[in-house]
Order: C-alpha cells, then structure tokens, then sequence
C-alpha cells in the first residue's frame, strides 16, 4: 500500500504556499504563473515552467538574480499554451524581450513554442531555449529528439538570472549564453525506485534488489537496471562518472573534459534521499572525481533541486565551465560570477557565495591540550590500583546487571557500563599524576567517550563536577584526605544535579549515588558509604522507575534498577582495594 500525505489541488495549493512563504512573488491563481516584480525596463524576462513535481524548479527559481515568473502544469504535464501565453504578457508587457526557457519533453517543446509563435504575432519579441542535459539515453536512442533536461536546467536558470539582471544584454545574448551552458552540460540520475504520483497507484518493475541507472525525472525508463544495488562508491566509480567524462564512448561524449579545465560539481535530490546521505555522496562524488579524473571542482553544489516528486534517487550534473567561457565572451570575466552572484530564488542552494571558511586553532582540540587547574595531590599509584579494582568487580557483575535490564531496560547497561570502565583502566597511563583534579577531568572525558549514552553523559557530568569541587577545596599542593573528597562529591552531586530531574525514589542509579555521597559527607567512612549506596540500590526494587527506559515498563517495581547496582558493584571494589 503506497502511503502518502494527501492535499487538495496540491498544485494550486503549492504554488500559493509559496507566494505566502515568499511575498515578494505574485500568482495568477487560475494560470498557475507565479512572477516577481522586473522595476529595471532594460531587462529581458526570463519564462520557464513545466509539470509540477520537480519542485523547486520552476518556480522556486523566480527571483532577484533568477526567472522573472514561472508557469506550471499539472503533476508531471505541461502548461497549456494559453497559460504560456498569458504569463508572457504579464510578465513580457514591458520587457524589451521574453526568454522561454524549457525542458526537452515533447509537451513542454510544443506548448511553449507554440505559446512563443502566438506571442511574436501579437508583437512580442521572443526567444525559446530548449535544455537538454541528461547523457542517459544516449545519441543512438536519442536520435532526433535529443537529450533529455533534467538538474543541469537549474544551473542555466541561475547562470542567465545572474547574467540578466547584472550586465547589459540583448535577447539575442541571453540565447547565446543559454546555448554555451548547455553545450557544456553532462547531467545523469539514478533511482532506487519509482516516484509517486499522488491519485495514482504506485506501479514500479525494480525489485527490492535492483535500481535503475539514468531513469527520467518523470519515471522515464534509464540506460539499464543494476542488480544487486552497488554501494554509492561503486555506483559512482564505475556507472554515473564513465557516462558523463569517457570520451570513448561516443553514444555519450556530448562535452569534452580535458586536463586543466574548470569544472561545477552538482549533486541533486531527486526528492526522496536523506540529507545525510546526499551530503555522503557529494564526498565520495567529489574524491572520485579528483582520482579518477584529476578534476578538483571550482564550486560544488547539492541539494533538492530539480526534484520527481519523492524520487528515491540523486542525480549528478557537471559543467565544464572553460569551454563555456570561450563559448559565450559576453563581457563578464567568468560563468562562475554569474553562479556567484547573489539571488533572492528560494530554490537556489546558495543565496551569496563566499569562500572566507574561517580558520582554527588546531590545539585548542588536540588530545591533552585542556588547562585544568591544578588542585590536590594523590598516590598515583593507590589510586590507579582502586580504580582497577572496581572495575573487576564490575565486570563480575556485568550478567547479573544485564540479566536485570533485559527485564526493565533494552540489555545493554551492564555492557555500557564495563565499556566505560575499561576505557579507564586501559588508558590510566594517559591520566596526569600531578594533581587530582587533572586526573578526574581526563577520567571524565574517557568515560563520554567510552561509555556513551545517557549513563556515559551522567557518569563524566559526575566526575567532571567532582574535578571542580577538588578545585574549590583545595590548592595546587594540598593533600586530597577524607574531608576535601566529601565537599568534591557533594559539588559533584549539585553539579549533575543541574541536568536530571532524578532524585531519590525514582528507581534510577540516584538511588544508590545520593545515599552514597551524603554518608561519606557526614561519616568520612568509605565502608559505611557504600553500605549506604547498597541500600539504596535494592529499595529500587520496591517502586516504579520514572525515567530512562524502565519507566515505559508496566511492571518494574519488583526489579531494582541496573544501573544503581551497578555504580554499587563498582564501589564495592573501590572499598575492597582502598
């Protein structure tokens, strides 16, 4: 059963979400033309549109620096030649010239040329650009017909906004410049699955294990079905990076990339690619192409573009930027300006480049370089002998602490916790000797790094507390006895107490952590302390959790809480080394 959020007239609706989120754009509501205002009269009008479903594009490329309006079809179906031709005299009723920018489908080709002739007869001056990027389905398939238009039209939308409003131009220059993009533009896509188009039942031939290379923004069939589905690096390397550069294989070789030329890397979502995962793979798109190619980009971009909807794929678009230079000689010293140049279309990924990525001080992050004031002196060697032996309790009684929070928890404290633990022991000859308070803070930091989770952030909050209360009760050379360590472990326990809600009766390791530290607090005795902690620990038993994992199980109160018994196994070894 295909699954998704159902809005009515999602066209209508879309596009006047988009005046409402950016109010300096106008719909014409009944047209489905959307357009912002053009106050210079020099200017030509740049036009574009097709079916929906490819949002951004179209009309989230109008803008300052971008199209002047946009006019939309039905999901996946060209505008009607009427609604070309009612956006052209809106938007073209004062402009010294329209500019028809259009993907290569044969119902966007015919509509807006025939939008373009109608519009000539009424007076208008007007030009219709046909962009075809996709490598896909090669000059052999192609034939006549041509390439297909898929992400590369974004670049040519941004290139000729820029252009237009930044320089002093003629209809006839914008053609041109429309012409050198698109001669030096190589775009192809690939998918897990097909898009879906709502009030439509899903229908798609890949199967589970399968993918489909170079398939069109509107579920057109690609160059071939992968089976198994290669890893990104795979697919990259030895399927999308061939179809766009290999000057062998003359089906595709529409650009020729030579050694020394400048090169735009775009990475577009289809619709339906987590971010994390497109950002992966502009990474791995951006290695292979230095590798492999010896192509280091001038500007990458990525992002939801050129969308199919939900389309479970990207697409991989590159520009070779010198042959587009020498192609258009248009009076601005490079393309790459005009990709620069700031824009107000909420679509284009970067609003205004800049490349003063700041620089930082490496050894403010260096492993060893915090300056923890020094407090407390301690036997090193006592000391490292006490943790150890905590430690190997801990690990005695990590089943008896796993076989518990399987019950009330997901398993895995006992684990945790020993985690944490040896990440101590096999690293005390990293732990600083002079002072106690270094000591602790470095302890705390391994503890995060390998205990983890919540236990891993209470534990080093803990600890790290502690450091500071040795620093406030002690100085660089003052011995660390029973009563300097007592006010460290209460400032410790106000400290963790700023970031849990946790308290005594709560059926977490608090249980066990209070009792222990208000008995060494008042007694100085390390025994009794423990004893204290051991009590706490097994009252856990006796009442409902109320956070953590265990408060979502309906019956808890007869299971004492993992993680208290074992902070109390721990301290049970401290006590029998100290």
């Amino acid at each position: 059963m295909t699954k998704y959020f159902n809005v009515d007239h999602p066209v209508a609706s879309a596009l006047e979400g988009l005046a409402l989120s950016n109010p300096n754009l106008t719909l014409i509501k009944d047209e489905k033309v959307i357009f912002r205002e053009q106050t210079d009269k020099s200017k030509i009008a740049l036009i574009s549109g097709g079916g929906a479903g490819h949002e951004p594009t179209h009309a989230g490329f109008v803008g300052k620096g971008g199209l002047t309006g946009a006019v939309s079809g039905e999901v996946f179906a060209s505008p009607s030649t009427k609604q070309i031709l009612n956006a052209i005299k809106v938007i073209g009723k004062d402009a010294p010239g329209v500019l028809l920018i259009v993907k290569n489908y044969t119902g966007d080709v015919l509509h807006f040329g025939l939008a373009g002739e109608r519009a000539r007869a009424l007076g208008y001056d007007v030009e219709v650009f046909v962009v075809g990027d996709d490598v896909a389905v090669g000059r052999s398939k192609g034939g006549l017909v041509g390439r297909r238009a898929i992400a590369g039209t974004t670049l040519v939308h941004k290139i000729l906004g820029a252009y237009v409003e930044n320089y002093k131009h003629t209809l006839k220059d914008a053609v041109k410049l429309a012409n050198a993009i698109n001669d030096n533009l190589v775009s192809i896509g690939s998918s897990l699955n097909h898009a879906k188009v709502p009030g439509q039942e899903f229908e798609s031939s890949l199967k589970d294990n399968e993918m489909e290379l170079g398939m069109g923004i509107h579920n057109e069939p690609g160059v071939k079905v992968l089976s198994p589905v290669p890893s990104v690096k795979d697919l990259l390397k030895e399927q999308i990076l061939p179809k766009l550069l290999d000057q062998s294989d003359k089906d595709r070789a529409f650009v020729n990339f030579e050694k020394g030329d400048e090169v735009v890397l775009l990475v577009n979502n289809l619709g339906g690619v987590a971010n994390l995962t497109l950002q992966g793979i502009v990474k791995v798109a951006s290695d292979l192409l230095k590798s492999e190619y010896g192509i280091v980009p001038s500007r990458t971009y990525s992002g939801t573009l050129m969308t199919a909807l939900d389309g479970e794929g990207f697409s991989i678009t590159l520009l070779n930027i010198t042959k587009a230079n020498k192609a258009a000689q248009l009076g601005f010293k490079s393309v790459i300006d005009l990709l620069d140049a700031e824009t107000e279309a909420s679509g284009w990924p970067v609003k205004k480049y800049s490349n003063n990525a700041p620089d930082y001080d490496a050894s403010l992050i260096k492993e060893g370089s915090d300056n923890i004031q020094q407090a407390g002196t301690f036997d090193f060697d006592h000391f490292s002998k006490i943790l150890k032996a905590g430690v190997e309790t801990l690990v005695k009684a990590e089943p008896e602490i796993t076989r518990l929070d399987t019950k009330v928890g997901d398993g895995d404290c006992g684990t945790t916790l020993v985690s944490g633990g040896n990440g101590i022991v096999e690293n005390l000859s990293k732990l600083p000797k002079s002072s106690l308070s270094e000591s602790l803070h470095k302890i705390s930091d391994l503890v995060e790094t390998y205990m983890g989770g919540t236990s891993g952030g209470l534990y080093s909050i803990f600890i790290s507390g502690l450091s500071h209360g040795v620093i406030s009760n002690a100085s660089k050379d003052t011995p660390v006895d029973a009563k300097i360590f007592a006010k460290a472990l209460q400032s410790a326990l106000d400290t963790l107490y700023k970031y849990t809600r946790a308290r005594p009766g709560d059926s977490t390791v608090i249980d066990a952590l209070e009792p222990f530290v208000k008995e060494f607090a008042k007694s100085n005795d390390l025994k009794k302390a423990v004893e204290a902690a051991d009590k706490g620990a097994k009252s856990t038993g006796s009442f409902e959790a109320k956070f953590g994992r265990a408060s979502y199980v309906g019956e808890s109160s007869d299971i004492p809480d993992p993680g208290a018994i074992g902070l109390v196994e721990f301290l049970k070894g401290l006590e029998s080394a100290f």
